[in-house]
């Protein structure tokens, strides 16, 4: 991921276990914030599941790789795990997908889905 602009947020992040626009995971950047952050999204109301300070160049590129298998999340940014937590609110498979926020202007390259269905 690629910050570009924002002024009211510039996150961008990845989702999984999506099972509609009120029920899914999300680790998401924000360069504004300083800040690596999990949440899960349940019934619209997002949930805080782990929180890391990082200060990363907002201009250059980033790699996020989440890892989720039975409850347990973790989630590295360029190679180094920053957050870990343990959840089993969205127990079922569901969608993956690119996630951004407000007026935040984000691009993402090599999109890449590894590992076995359950």
């Amino acid at each position: 991921m690629n910050s570009v602009a924002g002024r009211e947020d510039q996150g961008g992040g990845v989702v999984w276990r999506y099972r509609d626009l009120k029920n899914y995971y999300v680790a998401r950047y924000n360069p504004l914030e300083s800040n690596y952050r999990a949440y899960k999204v349940v019934d619209g109301r997002r949930i805080l599941l782990d929180s890391a300070d990082l200060k990363a160049p907002a201009a250059a590129w980033h790699e996020i790789r989440v890892t989720m298998f039975g409850n347990l999340i973790q989630c590295l940014f360029d190679g180094k795990k920053y957050l870990e937590a343990k959840d089993d609110t969205i127990a079922e498979s569901g969608r993956l997908g690119l996630w951004t926020k407000a007026d935040a202007q984000t691009r993402f390259d090599a999109f890449r889905i590894e590992g076995q269905r359950e």
